[in-house]
């Protein structure tokens, strides 16, 4: 079985400078918990993820206002990739 047997094509993305409000509002309309943070939109290169753990525990847990806060503050980095065809 190869990755593209399994992935999801065109997963919803955000930047690091998106609204941590937006990247929850995505997980509840693409039903994940996990979002690919993105170097750019052209580029849509991998530079980390943000689940809903991270949102729990690096800004809830801490006491901290998720509204004021943006994917980069509590994404997790550096990510692991591959490719379609990895087996």
């Amino acid at each position: 079985m190869k990755v593209k047997d399994v992935m999801t094509n065109n997963p919803a993305c955000c930047t690091a400078d998106t609204n941590l409000q937006e990247v929850a509002q995505m997980m509840v309309e693409n039903d994940c918990g996990c979002i690919p943070v993105v170097e750019n939109e052209e580029t849509l290169k991998p530079v980390g993820v943000v689940t809903d753990r991270d949102i729990c525990c690096r800004t809830v847990a801490e006491g901290k206002n998720p509204l004021d806060l943006t994917a980069g503050d509590v994404m997790s980095s550096p990510v692991a990739t591959v490719t379609p065809e990895d087996s």
